[in-house]
């Protein structure tokens, strides 16, 4: 019981302290950027026109806009604790948290749907792993690499092509709205695709893990029935898929804005999108705060649902645990690997062999030749090159972006267990939403959409440290050296770094991919790299408009980009190798 206290405790104080941090930083947010808040009002407003004196000071009257960001702090709390927000500086005559919300049960819904789907299709995937486990089978390469391609579609290319095929070409489905189920079925298909493809990738490691347990090679030595272990382990597998499951839908909820954009979906999403468009504040002030109270919520009854679920093992480590001493693990899939690079290694030589590919109207929307392999786009230029050219912005930057975050994460992770609980927390603010809110305060820049990825990439990071961290800490050699009077540093550089390191490695190398869709799909809402990029997001957005005539444009960004993700998996799968005890 003094435990189970001292958890809630922990609990309550953690998500108290975020969300008095958020509600700073939100309060705050009209000022970042060392701005006037009347000129930026009427921007919103008026795009082109050049403001008057007179009109700047209607402005701050109408609005009663506060003069310094100590004042605005105060004000807006004080607003808030009544349930005042303000008002939109958009359409002044709505109120901000009408504005923020009117699709909050649009999004809501989306959501609940997909990751409903999404959890059904990841458990039909994982069958043959369930089955090969229960009769004793080695797991294949070929279920990871599954998993990694469904996982590593861009969710606004497949909600593109499920567009164009499905309600363009067969017609079968609306192009836009959310108002029946008919309506429903696109959207919710093309987030649910991709999820089921990430939460089936954490099924079959889960599922992995079990049957190395020690009782499940004695539950087959003593022939008890595949359907019995099939249960148990089904048990096992969705104590861990629960509290991932309710962060799933905290993620999905915030993270719909690719979606309803595509769709023309009226939901919470898009208006975040408008909203940072056209720098509407306060109601990305509603929608940060709305997200932020969303994610403590669900981070408590994932914490919640992962120790009531996993209850029963407490206290039972030894009658689980793998009857093993040291473990190898060694890659597999290396061949697969090797095979799934060799585009990435075309493009380096494409890149260091050319320069940066010319305009030629004559050649524009060329399908694909001898002269230009992948064909041209839509202003002539060879599309090989120009993806060439733009994989230094997406994954070089994705890499750049993902080692910084492994620093961050290892730093922090290393001071304790507090970095899973906030990362629980947190898991409700993706990329895209940060993104989506930085572009909103100062304006889309593939610096801001690095900055929007670093802010959340180190979470997952410094949760895994953390844990990594404090089992070496019990280890027999960690604590014969501390009795010994090693001094903390010696500790963490001789006992504990060595473990963590390659752990954290491994980890970041499996977030590339991850990151490099988040800055994709920024440069996909044009609130990345800038107009005529050649990052692959800024090719996606382009190819839109000519899907039908050039699917070719789409195809190629969207089949690398699925690569990366499949090489990322390849990279961190290891097969796990025991030695029995002696």
């Amino acid at each position: 019981m003094p435990q189970r206290n001292h958890r809630i405790l922990q609990t309550t104080c953690t998500s108290l302290a975020l969300f008095l941090s958020a509600a700073a930083i939100t309060a705050i947010l009209p000022f970042l950027g060392n701005r006037d808040l009347a000129m930026a009002v009427f921007r919103a407003r008026e795009a082109e026109r050049t403001p008057d004196p007179e009109i700047l000071e209607a402005i701050r009257k109408e609005l009663q806009l506060p003069a310094t960001p100590f004042e605005g702090f105060t004000s807006w709390l004080a607003g808030a604790l009544r349930g005042d927000f303000g008002v939109s500086w958009v359409d002044p005559s709505r109120s901000a948290i009408d504005v923020a919300l009117s699709g909050f049960g649009v999004s809501a819904t989306l959501a609940g749907l997909s990751t409903s789907l999404a959890v059904v299709l990841a458990w039909l995937l994982a069958w043959p792993r369930f089955r090969a486990v229960v009769h004793g089978k080695p797991s294949r390469t070929g279920d990871i690499v599954g998993m990694a391609i469904l996982g590593s579609i861009p969710e606004f290319v497949l909600a593109v092509v499920l567009l164009v095929l499905f309600a363009l070409k067969f017609q079968w489905f609306p192009v836009s709205g959310f108002s029946s189920i008919h309506h429903m079925v696109l959207p919710t298909l093309a987030i649910a695709l991709p999820s089921a493809g990430l939460l089936g990738r954490v099924l079959l490691i889960t599922i992995d893990a079990v049957a190395k347990e020690e009782w499940v090679r004695a539950w087959r030595l003593n022939n008890v029935r595949s359907q019995v272990i099939f249960r148990a382990i089904s048990k096992r597998a969705l104590a861990v898929l629960t509290p991932q499951i309710v962060l799933f839908f905290a993620g999905s909820l915030a993270s719909t804005a690719l979606i309803e954009t595509t769709f023309n979906i009226a939901g919470m999403g898009r208006t975040a999108v408008a909203a940072a468009i056209s720098r509407d504040i306060p109601v990305l002030q509603v929608i940060v705060l709305t997200v932020v109270i969303l994610g403590i919520v669900c981070g408590i009854l994932a914490q919640w649902a992962r120790w009531l679920l996993l209850r029963p093992l407490l206290g039972s480590d030894a009658a689980y645990a793998p009857s093993a001493t040291a473990r190898n693990s060694r890659p597999r899939g290396t061949i697969a690997f090797a095979l799934v690079t060799l585009p990435f290694l075309a493009l380096f030589l494409v890149l260091l062999l050319t320069d940066a590919p010319p305009l030629d109207i004559t050649q524009r929307l060329v399908p694909p030749s001898a002269p230009h392999i992948l064909g041209t786009d839509q202003l002539g230029r060879d599309l090989l090159l120009r993806l060439a050219h733009g994989a230094t912005l997406t994954i070089g930057l994705a890499v750049l972006v993902t080692a910084i975050c492994a620093l961050i994460g290892l730093v922090l992770g290393l001071m304790g267990s507090w970095a899973s609980r906030i990362g629980d927390a947190l898991n409700a603010l993706p990329a895209i939403l940060i993104g989506v809110i930085l572009a909103g305060v100062f304006g889309g820049s593939q610096t801001t959409a690095a900055i929007a990825v670093m802010l959340v990439g180190w979470i997952p990071l410094a949760s895994h440290t953390a844990v990594v961290a404090a089992e070496a800490r019990t280890t027999g050699y960690y604590l014969w050296a501390q009795l010994q009077g090693a001094s903390m540093f010696r500790l963490i550089w001789w006992h504990v770094l060595p473990t963590v390191i390659p752990a954290v490695i491994r980890h970041a190398a499996s977030r590339v991919a991850h990151n490099a869709l988040a800055l994709a799909g920024l440069g996909f809402l044009g609130l990345g790299a800038p107009h005529d990029s050649p990052d692959w997001g800024v090719i996606l957005s382009e190819s839109i408009r000519y899907a039908e005539r050039a699917p070719w444009m789409m195809l190629a960004p969207t089949l690398l980009l699925m690569a990366l993700g499949v090489a990322a998996a390849l990279a961190t799968d290891t097969r796990i190798t025991l030695r029995s005890k002696s």
